[in-house]
């Protein structure tokens, strides 16, 4: 069942006039001298002349002999067939001058208008008959008029409420945490603001050259580019910088360059033997470390050290 003063159509557009029913004043139409008093889903509020029923009164016009009632008063609404628009109608007024058996009857259409705040008034656009009319024709444009959703507006009104609710919230945390950095932590600039830490400004950082210089000299094994069969290092002892053979290849090709077979140390040994004599020098120099002189070794003091025999001990 309908609210009083309502229309709802089949796809849920809703009109709602009861706004306009006011239990303070009528609304008045004049014409001329001619004042038509009515109201909207409620009996008039004037006071009325030798009228039969007088809360059920929903429009009259004030005549030398008695009000003249325009219609009784009810809460049903109807649609316009021409234009689509609510309309009030009230019927079961009094008789009509020319004939007695007819009762007076108005029509009202709203017509919407966002334009006009207020509530607007009745307009009289036409009667019937032009003399001594009995049915009337008003006019009303007001905001009130235009069609809503019930449903649509009470879901953007939670939407409203809950926006401005949430607003509040959020202005309030923020301003109590910007004025607590600023006043008791003594925070000046963003750092006063309670900004999430993703706005703050990224940090650069370089990466460090002796790490990727370290990273860059493991084992051969790695995937990196070999930078030839050399390398450089830093020396931390001595501040310079040395030079290295790899690991593998280098002690290889050294091991191969500066090595002797023992037939090679026999067939050497003879020749110095026997080619010019040689032999006696040969054994002196290699018996010199019976005659030789330490070496600065400190914790060998008094000790004889032999020198060095040369590259191979023949």
């Amino acid at each position: 069942m309908s609210s009083p003063c309502t229309l709802t159509l089949e796809d849920g557009t809703h009109y709602d006039l009861s706004p306009l029913s006011s239990a303070k004043s009528d609304y008045i139409a004049q014409v001329g001298e001619t004042s038509y008093n009515l109201n909207i889903c409620r009996g008039v509020v004037g006071e009325l002349h030798a009228v039969e029923d007088p809360d059920t009164v929903g429009g009259y016009v004030r005549k030398d002999d008695g009000d003249f009632v325009l219609g009784r008063v009810h809460t049903n609404l109807t649609m316009s067939p021409m234009t689509n628009e609510p309309m009030y109608v009230i019927t079961d007024g009094s008789a009509c001058p020319l004939n007695p058996d007819a009762k007076a009857s108005t029509a009202i259409r709203f017509i919407c208008s966002p334009s006009d705040f207020n509530a607007g008034k009745p307009v009289l656009v036409a009667t019937l008959p032009p003399q001594d009319p009995c049915h009337f024709y008003f006019e009303w444009r007001s905001h009130v008029a235009c069609p809503t959703n019930p449903k649509s507006s009470l879901e953007s009104g939670h939407y409203i409420v809950f926006g401005a609710i949430l607003a509040i919230a959020i202005f309030t945390w923020f301003g109590g945490h910007t004025l607590y950095n600023r006043f008791y932590l003594k925070r000046t600039g963003l750092s006063q603001f309670p900004l999430p830490s993703s706005l703050s400004l990224p940090k650069i950082k370089l990466p460090s050259i002796g790490k990727s210089s370290q990273s860059g000299s493991g084992s051969g094994s790695g995937s990196g580019p070999k930078w030839g069969s050399w390398r450089r290092r830093s020396h931390r002892s001595n501040g310079y910088i040395g030079i290295r053979a790899d690991e593998d290849d280098e002690e290889e090709g050294f091991a191969a360059r500066f090595s002797l077979d023992d037939d090679d140390l026999d067939n050497d040994a003879e020749d110095l033997t026997s080619t010019n004599g040689l032999g006696n020098e040969t054994n002196a120099w290699r018996n010199q470390s019976n005659g030789g002189v330490a070496t600065g070794d400190v914790n060998n003091k008094g000790k004889n050290v032999p020198l060095h025999q040369g590259l191979v001990d023949i």
